[in-house]
């Protein structure tokens, strides 16, 4: 155990009233720094009982989730690996009851196959070749247009105006949202994130998205256009034997399903680089001239500290033995992704971050089946968002005037702000 009083921030983060409170329900503003605790930990044992809320004394928003359950956590590589490569044994029933009022009854995140390959087969198209084209054309312009925003005034805190700005926007704009109604889609996408908002929010938020969603399908239905939702219409699935086209229950499961992993997570990402990149401005004076550097300062960057540090938790559906640890049937496990890539075991001086370092897979992104399909597209958004900023942005710098940032959070991690200057 440790204080968390010891790492609390003044108010954790977000501008809007309704962003502070679901930041700060998984951690913000109370956990700064949890890498020395989870590098003691793992000195101690690759798997431990209890949650991760528990070893850093936060309430746990999950707690009534499993009122009864045995709770256990992994923090070395090996063994975070083979609970999210193993989904018979740790089951992603493990997260249903939260994904229910989250999601609906559709439920990519809270599934296991052959529900979930059934589901993500629909949606991947959406995140490849096809559906990376429709992304990208968002992305850029929204950026620019951003950037004029704060170009003139010479310094900005780009968290908020511009981290934060584009990632919801982009997805939007992909599902047909109107521009005006993207600051309510914002909020709505929020309290879809798990654990974010109590049962009562994210089903209100939902249940918002799902009306909001139907006006777009039965618009799409009637005219079809080259779009994810026209091609998610046009998509078959096999139930019992027999294929049909997706109904709009399930389309507007999936909808829910990807809101919050396309906004949220895409946003602090960047946030956290943009931190690391200040607080180094040898690194990022190279990164002006020297643009193949960008791929790799955003891999290491969500290997060191990315914007999640535990998988959504899963279900002990038998007996078993991880990293010397007996785990009982019936028990929920929360596999420590980001204290898995600091493993020394795994990684070379891990808690230094060094772009320059032999690239390799971390699990940032998990990994096996639940590998996040959205991945190739955040990676897209990130490197984009940069290179961006160093091309319209000279000399960008800490703005040492404004009170330095920090990154908080316990599940989900993010920044303070991101105070830059330039020119």
């Amino acid at each position: 155990m440790i204080d968390s009083n010891e790492n609390k921030t003044e108010k954790g983060v977000g501008e809007a009233a309704w962003e502070q409170p679901t930041a700060h329900r998984t951690g913000a503003g109370q956990v700064t720094d949890p890498y020395p605790h989870l590098a003691e930990l793992r000195r101690e044992g690759p798997v431990h009982s209890g949650s991760f809320f528990n070893h850093f004394n936060v309430p746990d928003p999950t707690a009534e989730v499993w009122p009864d359950a045995k709770r256990f956590i992994t923090v070395g590589y090996a063994e975070t690996e083979q609970v999210l490569k193993d989904n018979v044994t740790f089951s992603n029933a493990g997260i249903r009851k939260m994904t229910e009022y989250v999601f609906g009854s559709v439920s990519l995140m809270g599934s296991d196959d052959p529900e979930h390959r059934k589901f993500r087969s629909l949606v991947q198209p959406a995140f490849g070749r096809y559906g990376l084209g429709k992304w990208s054309a968002f992305v850029a312009p929204r950026l620019n247009q951003l950037i004029d925003r704060f170009e003139d005034r010479g310094s900005a805190d780009l968290y908020f105006e511009y981290c934060a700005e584009f990632p919801v926007y982009v997805i939007a704009m992909t599902l047909g949202v109107k521009p005006k109604d993207i600051p309510q889609f914002h909020e709505w996408a929020t309290m879809l994130q798990i654990a974010a908002a109590t049962p009562d929010e994210a089903r209100a938020a939902r249940l918002s998205v799902e009306d909001y969603m139907r006006e777009i399908i039965n618009d799409r239905r009637r005219s079809p256009r080259d779009d994810v939702i026209s091609m998610l219409l046009e998509r078959e699935i096999e139930e019992d034997g027999e294929k049909h086209k997706i109904t709009e229950k399930q389309l507007l499961g999936l909808i829910c399903n990807l809101l919050p992993a396309g906004s949220g997570t895409t946003y602090r990402t960047l946030g956290i680089l943009l931190v690391t990149l200040l607080e180094r401005p040898e690194l990022l004076e190279q990164l002006y001239d020297n643009r193949h550097l960008v791929p790799p300062v955003v891999d290491e960057l969500l290997r060191w500290n990315g914007p999640v540090l535990v998988a959504p938790p899963r279900l002990a559906t038998c007996d078993v033995t991880v990293g010397g640890v007996h785990i009982p049937a019936g028990s929920i496990v929360e596999a420590g992704i980001a204290a898995a890539n600091r493993d020394p075991a795994e990684f070379d001086d891990p808690e230094t971050y060094n772009p320059h370092r032999e690239r390799r897979a971390n699990l940032a992104f998990s990994t096996g089946s639940h590998f996040c399909m959205g991945a190739k597209v955040a990676h897209m958004e990130l490197i984009t968002a940069i290179n961006t900023l160093l091309d319209r942005l000279p000399r960008l710098r800490l703005d040492e005037s404004k009170t330095a940032p920090e990154i908080t959070g316990l599940w989900y991690r993010m920044p303070t702000s991101v105070p830059a200057k330039w020119g």
